[in-house]
Formats: structure tokens, sequence, C-alpha cells
């Protein structure tokens, strides 16, 4: 795992958000209720729907209330894993100093514990792979949008198990709560 600074985090962002651009509608768009609640399955189930990969980048993008090095944060437990984590791979840094974390082939458990924290810390966040150029956008709204991979039906279903929900749009309006 190598963990990528602010500039050139900002240079991969760039290209996924041109990505998004030329197909601004996903493909998939899946529901949660955020909180304190154990993400390791829905982590898992991600990571997995990628299927055997050759490069994994993760972007965090945006917090409500911050990057986690804050006052209020030194308490939260969630955060303290966090930090102990990233220090266990080798890095001391503001998550807002090194935003992007990048992976190789055989490294499918440090891309579900830093998905894990993702959900868990409510984190906007881009998580990009390859082979077939996947991308998948989480949102600090309790929500994820599939745009290209991610073996989607298969990842709805695990979701939806987990007590994910879809809602299918067609033509920007809710028709219902079934996968489609």
């Amino acid at each position: 795992m190598q963990f990528l600074a602010r500039d050139e985090a900002r240079l991969v962002q760039k290209k996924l958000d041109r990505q998004i651009a030329d197909k601004p509608r996903p493909k998939l768009v899946l529901y949660y209720r955020s909180g304190n609640h154990d993400y390791s399955k829905a982590a898992n189930a991600i990571t997995a729907s990628i299927g055997e990969f050759t490069g994994v980048t993760l972007l965090y993008l945006f917090r409500i209330s911050g990057d986690g090095w804050s006052e209020g944060n030194e308490r939260d437990e969630r955060w303290r894993r966090y930090r102990l984590w990233r220090a266990a791979n080798g890095d001391q840094r503001r998550l807002y100093d090194a935003p992007g974390r990048r992976f190789e082939r055989g490294e499918e458990d440090s891309v579900s514990q830093v998905i894990e924290f993702a959900l868990q810390l409510g984190w906007d966040a881009l998580v990009a792979a390859k082979p077939r150029r996947q991308l998948l956008f989480l949102s600090h709204d309790d929500r994820m949008e599939i745009y290209r991979g991610f073996e989607r039906r298969w990842l709805a279903e695990r979701l939806i198990a987990l007590g994910y929900w879809h809602r299918a749009t067609h033509d920007g309006k809710t028709r219902g709560s079934t996968l489609t």
C-alpha cells in the first residue's frame, strides 16, 4: 500500500472526475443508514465485487467534521482506530495531507479495511479499480454510487441483504425499492 500526498491525489481525482463527467449518471445507487455499525461485511463485499484487481485507489474527498485530527475527534474511538491503522502502515500524516491510498494485487484485506473506515467515518470517497476502469463513489450522506464495474448486481444483492436499499431511478424519479 502506498499513501498519496495531496498533490498526487488531486491529479488522480481530476482524472476520475472526468470519467464521471463522461457518464454523469451512476449505473446503481444504494443507500444505507450510517451510525456506529459494523461495516466489515459491507466493506468485504465491496472489495470482493472488484474481482481480481491489478490496482485499487481510494481517495478521501471530504467529511463534514474534518479529517479526524481536530481536537473534537481526538477522543472518538473510530478515528483513533483509523489513526492507529494508518500509523501501523507507515504513515503519520493527516488525512488532508495524504488523502489517497493505492493498493496492489494481493492487498484485498487492506482495501477492505480502508473502505470500512470510509463507511464508518462518513467520508466522501472515490474508489477506482483496475482492470476495466471500475469506479465507485461513497458519500457522507449514506449513499453509494457505482459508475462502472464492481459486479454491481452481485454487490447490490449482498448489500441489500445487509440492510442497504436501492431505489430504481428512471428519468430522475423514484419508482420503487427493488433492484432493477
